[in-house]
């Protein structure tokens, strides 16, 4: 009896943790979803997600209120490619590492998003989704997403396990 009540307990427990699925080893914890101006389409959820054994998410969904298209993306530096001719000349690339002038040049600050085909989660590694970095991009809001509202992110994992995540709209990060 004790032993049925200890078991309880540990299955509540995980169940209440907010986006843990014990079944895929995967925790996802403080997730959110950024306030959206009137006029936007497009919005974006964060969250730190950790799995016990190496896995990866292969695709990502929200309600059709939510959200048409949902897709993995990561924020990267703009790759661009500059010859002598369109700095002006005059490039010194007499240095060890053969970059001249131009080190540290590329993109000159610019980011871009491209879109992931998968997230791979190292096994026991947090993998941070964040502003600036990767993150789950929302396309198509059929409405802003508005402060203190909640919807859920449901992950799929290379398996096939579904991991259903509660987002919270917010203006800043947790």
């Amino acid at each position: 009896m004790i032993a049925t009540a200890g078991l309880a307990a540990a299955a509540l427990l995980a169940a209440s943790c907010g986006g843990s699925d014990a079944a895929a080893g995967v925790e996802v914890e403080g997730a959110w979803a950024r306030t959206s101006p009137a006029a936007a389409t497009a919005g974006a959820a964060y969250f730190s997600i950790t799995a016990d054994d190496d896995t990866s998410i292969v695709a990502a969904s929200v309600p059709d209120d939510v959200a048409a298209t949902v897709e993995i993306h990561e924020t990267v530096p703009v790759e661009t490619e500059m010859s002598d001719d369109d700095m002006g000349g005059g490039m010194d690339d007499s240095d060890d590492d053969g970059h001249g002038d131009m080190e540290g040049m590329d993109g000159m600050g610019a980011m871009t998003m491209q879109q992931l085909d998968v997230l791979d989660l190292p096994a026991g590694e947090t993998v941070t989704l964040e502003p600036g970095g990767l993150h789950i991009m929302l396309l198509d809001l059929p409405d802003p997403l508005e402060t203190g509202e909640t919807f859920d992110l449901t992950l799929t994992t290379e398996d096939g396990d579904e991991i259903v995540v509660p987002v919270e709209v917010r203006d800043s990060a947790p």
